[in-house]
């Protein structure tokens, strides 16, 4: 024998099913404000103002931390410092016309290399 469901049935189903979605959305909207990140926000030490995409698997990340700017590669394998100064220090030298060498003294030697192959890359993708 088929039976039939009623439309008491079906409501308690429908109410049922809403409540579930309604929890699962609550619970992701708890889970995402809980979750600590490292968004710009105010108050924060750390934050990432800029990322510049190099590859598929290959990107620069600038980031503050404490008044300092941070300069890092980033490929599927590891993460390389590039370089840091001082953010104060980079306003106040903006209007010299050779800020290169300060941000070069910086840069420890084992980035070197890879800032060498970055720059040929950046180059070649230029032409």
């Amino acid at each position: 024998m088929a039976s039939e469901f009623g439309i008491g049935e079906w409501l308690w189903m429908m109410a049922s099913f809403l409540l579930v979605i309604g929890l699962l959305v609550a619970t992701l909207f708890i889970l995402k404000r809980m979750t600590p990140g490292v968004r710009g926000a105010a108050g924060r030490r750390l934050s990432i103002s800029e990322v510049q995409h190099v590859g598929p698997r290959q990107k620069l990340l600038l980031i503050q931390l404490n008044g300092d700017e941070i300069l890092v590669g980033q490929s599927a394998q590891s993460m390389t410092l590039l370089g840091t100064w001082n953010i104060a220090r980079l306003a106040e030298s903006q209007g010299d016309t050779d800020d290169s060498d300060t941000l070069t003294d910086t840069i420890p030697a084992e980035a070197k290399g890879f800032r060498a192959s970055l720059s040929q890359f950046v180059k070649r993708q230029g032409q």
